[in-house]
């Protein structure tokens, strides 16, 4: 027997990445060139959103983080919200924490010492009044994203592309910037002069 699939065929279709940053699509009517950093941003920010849990890469050896006093006790206000984003943290003396773990999407990305600084910025962010989960997610998203420099095969520019049409605001990244720009085949045509 034959297999009838009803699946909506796909509209757009991969033609490449440019300068290991962007991700050039067509769809029926012209070109985008999609940000794949801004793209799985946006991708990452929802799923963190929609409750997806975050798993979490646990070290060998903990990393002791020192704050300022101010700082560190609004780190440890903090401590509930980040567990909610994967990050183990916890107090270690008057001024100090000991980071358990964290994201497992940020150990492909970056070193431990790398995230301690975004650490830093939500305690500060914590302690000025903005306890919006939202910041956290936004800031988790951005180091975990895929950078630009990053070269992706051709199956993963497709993943990420599928992914990222499937969101609920694919236009911008967490953070406000543009995901894509397009450009019709009429206004390319116009542009060179057919």
């Amino acid at each position: 027997t034959e297999l009838i699939s009803f699946a909506r065929p796909r509209s757009w279709r991969i033609l490449g990445q440019v300068q290991r940053a962007f991700i050039v699509v067509e769809e029926e009517d012209g070109l985008e060139l999609v940000d794949q950093h801004a793209a799985h941003e946006r991708i990452l920010f929802e799923q963190y959103q929609d409750g997806q849990e975050i798993p979490v890469q646990r070290f060998l050896i903990p990393v002791q983080v020192e704050l300022p006093f101010d700082a560190a006790e609004a780190l440890r206000a903090a401590i509930p919200m980040l567990r909610k984003i994967g990050v183990e943290l916890e107090p270690f003396g008057q001024n100090a924490f000991l980071l358990r773990g964290w994201p497992a999407v940020l150990a492909e990305r970056q070193a431990k010492l790398g995230f301690l600084e975004p650490l830093k910025e939500v305690a500060e962010t914590w302690r000025a009044g903005n306890r919006a989960l939202l910041e956290l997610w936004r800031r988790v998203a951005c180091a975990a994203a895929i950078r630009a420099g990053e070269e992706l095969s051709p199956t993963e520019q497709e993943a990420l592309i599928a992914a990222w049409k499937e969101t609920r605001e694919p236009a911008r990244c967490p953070h406000g910037r543009p995901v894509a720009v397009k450009i019709t085949f009429e206004e390319l045509a116009k542009k060179l002069g057919r």
